[in-house]
């Protein structure tokens, strides 16, 4: 038996190589015993002969051929660690503020709201989505607006009431005014709430981007 693996496995090199081949598309695919850890433990178990082929080949002067499986064998790692990097890169990207020049066009785009320039930042984060393993992240963001600045809003708002828009309606309410989207292509992909507090001073902007 041990004469056996060391003919097929060790000194035919690259049949080690067309095992661990192999073994990574039945590990990405699922394509034998889905649902179970067959692809991942034949995955190990066929890195490990590809290890010991290159070992082997090392110790027998095959230096180029050893070397060879070896890279074979470290691309899938190098492969994952990018990825691996990438993913941390967009993580820690996401955990920051929205720019200011961006906080005037988001909110025009979702409302047709055309915000005052002089404003204070109370509130401004943007996160990752817990539990998503993709680039989900959700926008909390709270402006306070000069009282000088209420009149030209709040008309901008009962004019925009009076008409139809895709984007949504405003609602009046005893301390301001509710901005509420309509579920629809539009707004589908980044649900959002949009509040004025007419009493306050302040907008509030909470955006969900699925």
């Amino acid at each position: 038996m041990t004469e056996i693996l060391k003919k097929y496995l060790v000194t035919k090199w690259w049949i080690p190589i067309l095992l661990f081949g192999i073994s990574i598309i039945l590990f990405i695919s699922g394509a034998i015993l889905p649902n179970t850890d067959f692809g991942f433990y034949s995955l190990v178990f066929s890195g490990t002969i590809l290890f010991i082929s290159s070992v082997w080949q090392l110790f027998n002067g095959k230096i180029v051929i050893g070397f060879f499986q070896l890279s074979i064998l470290a691309v899938p790692f190098i492969f994952l660690g990018f990825m691996a990097f990438l993913f941390t890169g967009i993580m820690n990207k996401l955990d920051e503020e929205l720019a200011l020049d961006r906080i005037e066009p988001l909110i025009k785009e979702k409302t047709d709201l055309t915000i005052p320039t002089d404003f204070e930042v109370l509130e401004n984060l943007i996160e990752h989505t817990e539990g998503a393993f993709d680039s989900d992240y959700s926008i909390a963001l709270k402006i306070e607006y000069k009282e000088s600045d209420e009149k030209n809003i709040v008309e901008q708002i009962l004019k925009s009431a009076e008409l139809k828009s895709d984007k949504g309606s405003w609602k009046k309410y005893d301390n301001g005014f509710d901005f509420e989207h309509k579920y629809n292509e539009i707004n589908r992909a980044e649900p959002f709430y949009f509040k004025v507090d007419t009493l306050n001073n302040k907008m509030e902007l909470n955006l969900s981007h699925l």
